[in-house]
């Protein structure tokens, strides 16, 4: 490593480090006891851009895909979770303007690809870029059947917002959504 490279490593896990133990907001404002943290769903959207990936070979670049998975929600650590119904009406533009300078601060003396990437996600200027914003409603979906399963939380609204099924026009995320919505006996809302 160069140039105080191990030192930037340490300070970045340092500050990421609340990841692990901040909850998905949504969750919690709905009664979902002990619901995944931020870190877990990063976790899991990242494994989905693997499986999908390699799927759908040549469709997507797998490096920048799986770089906009691990890394989407690393802003949270400062900015934690906002649902989405928060953020879209009062928010939008100045959570998106914050998670990014957030973002560059984070990866401040790393490859600026980095930031690139994330900006580039929250555009969703890419396929990789697309694939990830959908990714992100997926996982949330697929954890929304899992919880109801063992009956935590008031979830039912889930299955009525078209935002949560929003599949940036990727048809591998559309058929995920579809699977999920005929796995749980519920219809998918247009």
């Amino acid at each position: 490593m160069n140039n105080g490279l191990e030192s930037r490593i340490i300070r970045l896990l340092e500050e990421i480090h609340p990841l692990d133990r901040i909850p998905r907001a949504g969750y919690v404002l709905r009664g979902v006891p002990e619901p995944e943290s931020v870190a877990a769903h990063s976790h899991f959207v990242a494994l989905l851009t693997l499986l999908v990936c390699d799927a759908y070979p040549g469709q997507f670049d797998r490096d920048k895909a799986l770089t906009m998975a691990i890394m989407h929600d690393l802003a949270e650590a400062r900015l934690m979770d906002i649902p989405m119904p928060a953020g879209d009406a009062y928010l939008k533009e100045a959570k998106r303007e914050a998670e990014q300078a957030i973002f560059e601060g984070l990866l401040s003396g790393f490859p600026p690809r980095y930031a690139v990437y994330h900006q580039e996600l929250l555009d969703a200027a890419s396929p990789e870029a697309r694939l990830i914003r959908g990714l992100d409603k997926v996982q949330m979906m697929i954890k929304i059947v899992m919880y109801q399963k063992e009956g935590r939380g008031r979830l039912a609204e889930f299955w009525n917002n078209q935002k949560n099924f929003a599949d940036f026009g990727v048809e591998p995320v559309s058929r995920l959504f579809d699977a999920i919505c005929s796995h749980a006996g519920k219809t998918r809302p247009h």
